[in-house]
């Protein structure tokens, strides 16, 4: 306004003199010292009213230049006013890590917390609000599921819980598990309480699997999707056996390989809750099997040549269970930035079902066969590298309860050594190739007897 009031007084003062000048000369021709002619008058008249006119756009353009620069001076300051307005636990929540809540520090103005300042709590938690649409639009409501700071630290949470949100997705799965396991068999007697008299067969079965294994995903929405699994396997097995004809020299061994498809299955996933600054994620998992592999009951063994008896093996391997499975379990995740904690507990029940042969030896002997169900749980934690990798450890544990043979017209039995306790120490990295694709890498480790000596996994997630 100052700026204002100083041009139009100017333009005055402008507007005076050019009058004065104007009587002053009138003047001065009346008293006989200088006389000006009527055409002279006139051309200083409209010289006079030219450079008005011109003082008159001048500033009519920096009227609106003032106009222009106090518009923008109000909506910096409504900006910074936003900007530095503090923001509640519920949105600090959602910035998964980026905050932290007011404390005393022995230095406030430290260099190192430049990153919690909250201009840029605020801009970050925009930006995230506008990219999520389960971002809570409620701060009272307290429930969110915004993406990570980080690629990597999404695809870790979407490899854990599951990918929810997108409408189409395939997972293709590689995986190679190999086992060793050797035993002695004693077929005899002590004598004296120390001599043996008998058969010793020293038995190794080294057996190598790979999987191709693909996935099909569907989201219906940000909270449910389903999934469809059908794995091709290709199984090498190979059996050698020493004490052939009671020398322990004498080795005898035999490949057998195979492949097909394994089990279909079928499976759905429902957020129950998602993560706030005090809950984790937690989603509910079930899952419906069928036996479309070949099952392992009633498959013959037969004699290695050679071997004197000593070594047998089956004509063909199995590539699935054989029996309807369902599965139903809860996982849970909790985002601490650069940190992902999650765990998860399934509980497996396989239905009994009717075999026309349950036996290994010749001839049919028909039956019920009912698989041991099975408890699983495991818990592990990843780090974000940076902003599109990630490495992960976990722990997983299987414990298999017995299998039940019924022959027709006969008792229950079970069956000797079915029982199993599978433990995995598990070592991934978790890779972000782009927006809508990553690289799962894995390599299990086994603790326990009945569990794979060693497993290497490989999976493309692709989100459409």
């Amino acid at each position: 306004m100052a700026m204002r009031h100083i041009f139009h007084s100017n333009c005055a003062l402008v507007a005076v003199t050019a009058t004065a000048l104007f009587l002053s000369g009138e003047a001065v021709a009346k008293d006989g010292i200088q006389e000006f002619s009527a055409e002279d008058e006139q051309v200083e008249l409209d010289h006079l009213r030219q450079e008005v006119g011109t003082l008159h756009q001048r500033e009519m353009v920096y009227l609106l230049r003032l106009e222009q620069l106090e518009e923008r001076l109000a909506a910096l300051e409504q900006g910074i006013s936003a900007q530095i307005a503090p923001i509640n636990p519920d949105e600090a929540g959602g910035l998964r890590g980026a905050y932290i809540a007011p404390q005393t520090l022995a230095v406030p103005d430290d260099l190192s917390l430049a990153l919690f300042r909250r201009e840029d709590i605020a801009q970050e938690f925009g930006r995230l609000a506008q990219s999520d649409p389960l971002a809570t639009t409620d701060p009272g409501e307290g429930e969110r599921r915004t993406p990570a700071p980080t690629e990597a630290v999404v695809a870790v949470s979407e490899e854990q819980q599951g990918r929810f949100g997108s409408r189409f997705g395939l997972d293709l799965g590689l995986g190679y598990s190999h086992f060793d396991n050797a035993r002695i068999s004693l077929n005899g007697f002590l004598a004296l309480d120390a001599i043996f008299l008998g058969t010793i067969s020293i038995d190794q079965i080294r057996s190598d699997i790979f999987t191709f294994d693909p996935t099909l995903r569907f989201g219906f929405s940000d909270r449910l999707f389903i999934d469809a699994n059908l794995p091709l396997l290709y199984r090498s097995s190979n059996f050698l056996s020493g004490g052939a004809g009671g020398s322990a020299s004498a080795l005898v061994e035999q490949t057998v390989r195979d492949q097909g498809i394994g089990d279909l299955s079928l499976g759905a996933s429902y957020r129950l809750a998602a993560e706030t600054s005090s809950w984790p994620d937690t989603v509910i998992n079930a899952r419906v099997k069928f036996p479309t592999g070949r099952h392992p009951f009633g498959v013959e063994f037969v004699e290695v040549a050679n071997s004197e008896g000593n070594l047998q093996v089956p004509e063909s391997l199995a590539t699935g269970s054989g029996v309807y499975g369902a599965s139903l379990g809860v996982s849970m995740l909790k985002t601490l930035d650069p940190m992902v904690v999650f765990g998860n507990v399934t509980y497996f029940h396989n239905f009994a079902d009717h075999f026309d042969d349950i036996d290994e030896n010749q001839g049919d002997i028909p039956g019920r066969v009912e698989i041991g169900n099975a408890w699983q749980f495991g818990a592990g934690l990843a780090f974000a590298l940076n902003d599109r990798s990630s490495i992960s450890m976990s722990y997983s544990q299987r414990i298999v309860e017995r299998t039940r043979l019924t022959p027709d017209g006969q008792d229950e039995r079970p069956v000797v050594g079915s029982q199993a306790n599978v433990g995995i120490v598990n070592l991934g990295a978790t890779f972000s190739l782009g927006e809508r694709l990553a690289l799962v890498t894995n390599v299990g480790i086994g603790l326990t007897d009945d569990s794979p000596d060693m497993s290497v996994g490989f999976r493309i997630p692709y989100r459409f």
